[in-house]
């Protein structure tokens, strides 16, 4: 079982018992679920403190965009839950994965993070490509799901960033920044992982 211990989890949905469904799948991981919310308005109470979320697209009629904009000006990682298909996602969060409601929760949580071999958290947010401050709640989720603890995950990002800045002229010709953070991200988890923990 993944350890979330602590994530805030927005979930967006109107179907309730679907939204118990997945607010039951991600708390048992030890995810904080923000919500269920059922309406725009409700999410909107949530989104500052969301650091991922699930979106129904269709809320009663209304679109959940408000709120994935919201999220996506602050870098947090989200996925569309929906059961329409004819819904048009407009073009600039065509990033996030689309799931249908027939999907499982296993699917929603491989689509929320998506983690590549070398244990990488791709958002649906694309920052700027050398933008470390859009990139810091990134970071922040990986160290997360990296460690499991927040304030160790919170200290292998410190670590991640004093190891870039003396780094720097190492740093590959045309490495994306957050490949790259990404990568002394889970060299320092390796290594010294465990002393971070206390």
């Amino acid at each position: 079982m993944h350890d979330l211990r602590g994530l805030h989890i927005l979930i967006v949905e109107d179907e309730w018992a679907m939204a118990g469904d997945l607010a039951r799948f991600f708390s048992n991981m030890g995810a904080i679920i923000l919500g269920p919310a059922a309406t725009v308005e409700q999410a909107s109470e949530h989104t500052d403190q969301a650091e991922a979320a699930i979106l129904d697209v269709n809320l009663n009629g209304r679109r959940v965009f408000p709120i994935a904009d919201k999220l996506m000006r602050r870098g947090v990682p989200f996925v569309f839950f929906s059961g329409d298909s004819d819904i048009a996602i407009p073009e600039h969060l065509r990033y996030a994965s689309n799931l249908r409601k027939s999907t499982g929760s296993k699917a929603v949580f491989n689509a929320l993070f998506p983690v590549q071999a070398s244990q990488r958290v791709i958002s649906a947010v694309p920052p700027s490509p050398d933008d470390v401050f859009a990139l810091l709640p990134k970071l922040r989720l990986a160290a997360r799901l990296l460690l499991g603890d927040v304030s160790a995950s919170d200290r292998l990002v410190e670590r991640t960033l004093e190891q870039a800045i003396r780094d720097l002229d190492r740093r590959q010709l045309g490495q994306s920044t957050e490949n790259w953070l990404n990568d002394i991200m889970g060299e320092i988890a390796k290594a010294r992982g465990a002393n971070l923990m206390h």
